[in-house]
């Protein structure tokens, strides 16, 4: 897999990496041409052997990314898909194609980190939770509207008037600014606190969390429970997950 390309193509970026090469990048796509994009951000990367993506994103921009490999690199990327088990972790949907690929290689990379038993938190354009006990199994999770569009869709749908965007957060809110930010983040933060005392008092398993998206970073702050980030997760996946595929 050496020269073998990466890529987790979401609604809003697009992160890549080179299997055993550095650290994964990412770049934001939403709202533009995916092709103009990866011309000025793609232009001097080296052409891998093969691609490997994992997408949610809508088919337009599947469609670009498979066009601008086909015309700069030759090759199409393989398209990954969720199992009903893979890497020793068994699917928790009845429909395991309804489950988002990118959930499934990053439930899979959580679990290879925390085999204990993991809750894997994926604070994206929506935010995700779910859980895998002791035994590998998935046992289904949450997905609410990322942090972004609970703040966008509150705005809209109200009269608050936020004018000091700026206002340092505290413990409590102190200003409407300051109440909506710590509202938002600290409900991702109560869902994951509750699940873990859930799974702790069932005696299910004492789960390590792994947060990662984007917008992890809002929320680390006020998670008091230990945990991990781990930004590229879904790429540590579909490592994973290929290896288990290749003989």
């Amino acid at each position: 897999m050496s020269k073998s390309l990466f890529i987790d193509l979401g609604n809003s970026r697009i992160k890549w990496i080179y299997a055993g090469q550095g650290t994964q990048q990412g770049v934001a796509h939403g709202g533009q041409p995916l092709g103009e994009i990866l011309d000025s951000t793609w232009k001097h990367l080296p052409a891998p052997d093969r691609i490997w993506l994992a997408s949610v994103a809508p088919s337009r921009v599947q469609d670009a990314l498979t066009e601008w490999t086909r015309q700069n690199w030759g090759m199409e990327p393989c398209s990954l898909a969720v199992q009903p088990e893979a890497c020793g972790v068994s699917c928790g949907y009845r429909e395991p194609t309804q489950l988002g690929v990118d959930r499934w290689m990053a439930i899979i990379a959580g679990y290879h980190h925390s085999p204990g038993g993991v809750c894997v938190v994926d604070c994206g354009t929506a935010t995700t939770l779910d859980v895998v006990d002791g035994k590998g199994r998935h046992l289904g999770g949450f997905i609410l509207p990322g942090m972004e569009m609970m703040r966008d869709s509150l705005l809209r749908g109200t009269a608050l008037n936020v004018q000091d965007e700026d206002s340092e957060l505290t413990e409590w809110g102190n200003s409407t600014a300051s109440c909506i930010e710590l509202g938002i983040r600290k409900s991702v933060v109560s869902l994951v606190e509750s699940s873990v005392e859930r799974l702790q008092a069932a005696g299910v398993c004492d789960p390590g969390v792994i947060l990662c998206g984007g917008a992890s970073a809002l929320v680390e702050p006020h998670l008091k429970l230990t945990h991990e980030c781990r930004d590229a997760l879904v790429l540590e996946g579909m490592m994973r997950f290929v290896r288990e595929l290749k003989p």
